[in-house]
């Protein structure tokens, strides 16, 4: 008997097992992510039990009725337990009904998150499209004169002028007219030019490029300030904000922007002892930046994007080959608002008369 029973059992544990899915369908919705699947089955098989057997009770009541003498009692029975069953199918409902809402919940924070998700992509996105667009209007605004880059005593003006007149008297040609400012994009190219001529090496050319930085910054100084806080921005999200892969992704929309010339004088700009202690270097490295930048070897070192002369040497390059393992400065921390401008004395301390005056002002 217990043999008979006990197969029962399996088979309709079985049966319940096959109609679970359409139950658990009820629930949740197709595809997704189902979690607590054993409770639910659980309740499932427990609510099938509590009616398979309320059901046969009602048969057995009514076959007792109907055939035997003995209904009355089993009827008495069947009162006295039937108010505990209904107290729990109770019960039961009540578990739905806080499973039902446990799906509800796990459904509405599954689309918060996604909300949130997609509003921080587009926050990221319009951070990054916003800065482009800044870097081609800063390029658009570039302009330079290419007589201010050079150098020349009073004398050699003076000559130049000289020489200009005479020109233009003996043979009509008016010199002066030549191009010699130049705006735009085409501001890299002629700059680039600048740091070939009569560079006889690379040195040379890192010289005169250091001497635009320093006497002529307003010409380049504010495009690779921007440049350097766009990677800087790109590199500063953390990982669950944006993968590496998608900062090389961004990164490498950034770099499609600049030209081979751009990407000479970007070369240059980041060498040692030009721009930073070498921040700006390192994101190079990182992002992989001058992976497009036409590299040529000649007999004094290295052209870059055609460049007439040699402007760039081995030990150049070997500075991009790995990053600058850069300690802490506290420089900047104690520089105010100057931060590490070199131009501001460190040790400045206040005059006695402006200390006399600071405190009689406070008085």
């Amino acid at each position: 008997m217990m043999d008979w029973f006990k197969n029962k059992f399996y088979k309709v544990n079985s049966y319940l097992d096959q109609k679970y899915p359409d139950f658990e369908a009820m629930f949740s919705e197709s595809g997704e992510n189902k979690i607590g699947l054993s409770l639910n089955k659980v309740l499932f098989k427990v609510l099938s039990l509590a009616v398979l057997s309320a059901g046969l009770l009602l048969l057995i009541n009514l076959t007792l009725i109907t055939f035997t003498d003995r209904g009355g009692v089993f009827g008495d029975f069947l009162g006295g337990v039937l108010n505990p069953i209904l107290t729990f199918f109770t019960l039961f409902g009540l578990i739905a009904t806080i499973v039902i809402q446990r799906q509800e919940l796990r459904l509405a924070r599954h689309e918060y998150e996604k909300t949130a998700d997609a509003l921080s992509t587009q926050a990221i996105e319009t951070t990054f499209f916003n800065i482009l667009d800044l870097h081609h209007k800063i390029v658009d605004n570039l302009k330079v004169d290419l007589e201010e880059l050079t150098y020349r005593s009073e004398a050699e003006n003076a000559l130049k002028g000289i020489t200009a007149s005479i020109i233009n008297s003996q043979l009509g040609i008016n010199v002066s007219s030549r191009r010699s400012k130049v705006e735009g994009r085409a501001v890299f190219e002629e700059i680039l030019a600048f740091l070939s001529v009569e560079a006889k090496t690379p040195e040379d050319a890192l010289d005169r490029y250091k001497n635009i930085q320093k006497h002529h910054n307003h010409i380049l100084g504010h495009y690779f300030r921007n440049l350097y806080q766009a990677l800087k921005v790109i590199d500063g999200y953390e990982e669950n904000k944006l993968t590496y892969q998608e900062k090389r992704k961004y990164s490498s929309i950034l770099r499609a922007q600049l030209s081979t010339k751009e990407l000479a004088l970007l070369f240059v700009n980041c060498l040692e002892g030009v721009s930073d202690s070498g921040q700006f270097r390192n994101l190079l490295v990182e992002f992989q930046m001058l992976e497009h930048l036409p590299i040529q070897k000649n007999k004094n070192g290295y052209s870059l994007a055609g460049s007439k002369t040699a402007i760039a040497s081995e030990d150049m390059l070997l500075q991009y080959k790995e990053k600058k393992n850069i300690g802490i400065s506290l420089t900047k921390y104690y520089g105010g608002a100057f931060g590490t401008n070199g131009g501001v004395p460190y040790n400045l301390r206040p005059t006695k008369s402006s200390q006399s005056a600071a405190d009689a002002s406070v008085d």
